[in-house]
């Protein structure tokens, strides 16, 4: 089993050409050609996931977020990409294609927040959010709930009305905002949101719910590690450790 078959495995469950045209997904470091101990599956190819992925013997690393996005001027010791490439450890990315995929991030948030009837919703060009029905008597029983089913610790939200049409959009989806009313949506589902697409949602009547970007794109992980196991039934597949690591009080 070599790098080069996890990347396509990977490209299968979440092609990477569906990305959007400013994302980074695919091989980031490694030699496609190297044989593979292990693989983890983790958000983020960080220096915490690079140490859980020696610890356990894993020579490749999935993530979501990719290892190199913006432009490199320099790969220094403090850099995580250096320390990947010095350590031998291999990093594909999925990003947004795997945002956009069946049964990728957001078909699972919709799942998780109640959504029937899913529909795509696309930015970018890409199908990067759901939106559908939602059976909601109580809005704030409803942000209690969806908030015990991803594990989050806090809502940040603007309720305007009744919850019946919502959209999910994971990670920095704040700026769907603008696009619920085409979609005839009264509610934004998603991990984090700036200032002024609060007060778009307030000024406008519609409902904005950010449930945090890590806990609205960790969902992924465990199907995920499911789905390449499935695939690969010779290689040992790890879950990755890692809770959200911002703190709050």
């Amino acid at each position: 089993m070599k790098v080069k078959d996890i990347a396509e495995a990977l490209n299968v469950i979440a092609p990477f050409d569906e990305a959007c045209s400013w994302d980074n997904c695919g091989l980031m470091c490694g030699d496609p050609e190297d044989g593979v101990t292990g693989v983890l599956v983790t958000l983020d190819a960080d220096m915490h996931a690079l140490e859980y992925a020696m610890k356990h013997g894993c020579s490749v690393v999935v993530s979501h977020h990719p290892l190199i996005f913006d432009g490199l001027k320099s790969v220094t010791a403090q850099h995580p990409v250096y320390s990947y490439v010095k350590h031998g450890v291999a990093v594909i990315s999925a990003h947004t294609c795997l945002d956009a995929a069946n049964g990728g991030i957001n078909d699972l948030l919709a799942q998780a927040v109640g959504i029937t009837q899913t529909q795509k919703l696309f930015m970018d060009g890409c199908a990067l959010g759901r939106y559908g029905q939602v059976n909601c008597a109580d809005p704030y029983e409803y942000i209690d709930e969806i908030k015990s089913r991803l594990g989050s610790k806090r809502a940040d939200y603007i309720l305007s009305r009744p919850i019946k049409r919502a959209a999910v959009v994971s990670g920095s989806g704040g700026s769907a905002a603008w696009l619920l009313k085409s979609c005839d949506c009264d509610t934004l589902i998603t991990g984090e949101a700036k200032h002024d697409h609060f007060l778009f949602a307030e000024n406008n009547g519609l409902n904005l719910i950010a449930l945090g970007h890590f806990e609205t794109e960790n969902i992924v992980i465990g199907p995920l590690v499911k789905r390449l196991s499935a695939m690969f039934s010779q290689v040992r597949f790890v879950s990755s450790d890692r809770t959200e690591f911002i703190k709050r009080r």
